[in-house]
């Protein structure tokens, strides 16, 4: 379910990307599992919000899981490195992908998704960049953070949408 939100989530702000994940659970009838949604018409994932290139990764997701590809179950279980590497394997998942699981349902302390924009004006903010950053700048610079860049990055997103331009 977590990865299926956050395919649905791509490039839709956070609002857009809850009300589209509720009409997918409607429209699914159950539980974003991979049987149900393979289960399920394009047509009618159409219907609740979905476009036809997300509807195929959530494809690709379900049968990467159904097939034992993607390991769901023993990702906890795998460094960061092994668990970006698995879930980048799938059709329409990228690192930024692979960061997002990796903080929010398997809650590494550690994760730095220095290619989010937001996280990337956020942090040029915060250190008193007059220029937005470039990735490795961002990259760079970060390492000084760790082993707490989740929490930074959860700080950067703060600044990119509450602090003043």
């Amino acid at each position: 379910e977590s990865l299926a939100t956050i395919v649905m989530g791509q490039l839709l702000s956070v609002k857009a990307a809850a009300t589209i994940a509720q009409r997918v659970e409607e429209t699914v009838g159950e539980a974003l599992q991979p049987e149900n949604l393979l289960a399920t018409a394009p047509d009618q994932l159409r219907a609740a919000g979905l476009s036809r290139q997300k509807i195929a990764y959530l494809q690709s997701l379900a049968e990467a899981v159904m097939s034992g590809d993607l390991p769901i179950d023993t990702l906890p279980e795998l460094t960061d490195e092994e668990v970006e590497a698995a879930i980048t394997a799938v059709r329409g998942f990228g690192r930024w992908s692979a960061h997002m699981y990796m903080m929010f349902s398997l809650g590494r302390p550690d994760i730095w998704p220095s290619g989010d924009l937001a996280v990337r004006v956020g942090f040029g903010r915060i250190m008193g960049w007059k220029d937005r950053p470039d990735e490795n700048r961002v990259i760079e610079e970060g390492d000084a953070f760790s082993p707490h860049r989740s929490a930074l990055a959860l700080l950067c997103w703060q600044f990119y949408s509450e602090a003043p331009l």
